[in-house]
């Protein structure tokens, strides 16, 4: 049995294409990991049953981040409302429910009647921000292939979205478990569409940055994603974008928010830097294309403290180790940013030995 558990959490660790829900240090709670990496958005030319505005496909790099597994709900726009940051909905309640927005019986539902600020307001307020279009994108659909849902290529059940007539209303956030994305992300389509970071243009993905695109740098429209529970099934896209005047609100629209990486560990050190100290110093040498996590606590599981991403040639100072924890090695090491936590002994390397 230990060894079954210990194969499954290295497969957990070093895995970006599994990870789920790592917390960070109580600042990603209820958020998705991203990976960086390059992958192709908008739609092709082919594709007649997709908008114009959504192409050409076209190849993005993003950088590693967080977003919210599910829509920002009432209970949680609330507390910075009574914070005195956030203006309340421009209005209370929702298609067919009176007071919505202060009935404890929705409080878990997604706010609604927010206008772009506002929900940008709240992001700020709990130390995140809003995700661009390209980062909603990729957490929509993944990078791997050109699909058109979040949960794939075929056709939406009503087990995978709220898109059905009855309630005719939003409902509960992350209620559908078979529609989630690639990363584990709720509600991508149908519930209520949602705010993004980026200005609107018709034509913006044709002349979109290929490194980290942030959007327009100015217009008078924003960007709204995904699709809301009275949109028609026949015009569903993971690609699909409109704008609305970031004045406007709706009962149709709502907002999660997204969260840099902590610390990505950007630098390499050459071999005529090493640090001839061993065992003091080792270098990351991993298997996986994105380096190593440094955890809080090594051997605790699924949901473990990520401190930060290190990538393949850095520089880490030993701290403590190794120690032994179900079966395996693991070394307590400092990063040159500061930071500090655990990773597995056989993805680094003694500075005294070759890369």
């Amino acid at each position: 049995m230990k060894r079954l558990y210990l194969g499954f959490f290295f497969i957990v660790l070093f895995s970006l294409s599994i990870i789920k829900n790592i917390s960070a240090a109580g600042t990603t709670e209820g958020m998705v990991f991203v990976p960086s990496g390059y992958s192709m958005m908008g739609t092709e030319y082919g594709d007649l049953t997709a908008p114009n505005n959504t192409k050409p496909y076209h190849l993005v790099y993003l950088d590693a981040f967080y977003i919210d597994k599910a829509e920002v709900t009432n209970e949680d726009y609330a507390v910075c409302v009574n914070a005195g940051v956030c203006s309340l909905p421009e209005n209370p309640d929702s298609k067919t429910r009176e007071n919505y927005y202060s009935n404890i019986t929705y409080a878990k539902f997604p706010v609604v009647n927010v206008t772009w600020q506002d929900a940008a307001d709240y992001c700020e307020f709990v130390g995140k921000r809003l995700p661009t279009e390209a980062e909603w994108e990729r957490a929509a659909r993944g990078r791997d292939d050109n699909r058109r849902y979040p949960w794939g290529n075929g056709s939406p059940k009503p087990y995978y979205l709220n898109l059905t007539k009855v309630p005719g209303d939003t409902e509960r956030g992350n209620s559908y478990a078979e529609g989630l994305s690639p990363y584990g992300a709720a509600d991508m389509l149908g519930n209520v569409s949602e705010w993004v970071a980026d200005w609107y243009d018709e034509n913006a993905y044709l002349v979109t940055e290929t490194e980290n695109p942030q959007g327009p740098v100015k217009g008078t429209e924003k960007v709204v994603r995904g699709s809301s529970f009275e949109t028609d099934v026949n015009s569903l896209h993971a690609a699909s974008r409109s704008g609305m005047l970031p004045s406007s609100s709706a009962y149709t629209l709502g907002f999660r928010c997204a969260k840099t990486i902590r610390e990505v560990v950007n630098y390499e050190t050459a071999a005529s830097d090493r640090v001839d100290s061993a065992p003091e110093f080792f270098y990351v040498k991993a298997g996986n294309e994105n380096g190593i996590f440094l955890i809080a606590d090594p051997g605790t599981g699924y949901d473990t403290a990520l401190i930060a991403v290190v990538p393949n040639g850095a520089l880490l100072e030993v701290l403590a180790g190794p120690v032994n924890i179900n079966y395996s090695k693991w070394y307590q090491v400092r990063t040159q940013n500061g930071e500090t936590g655990w990773t597995i002994a056989n993805s680094i390397v003694s500075a005294d030995d070759p890369l």
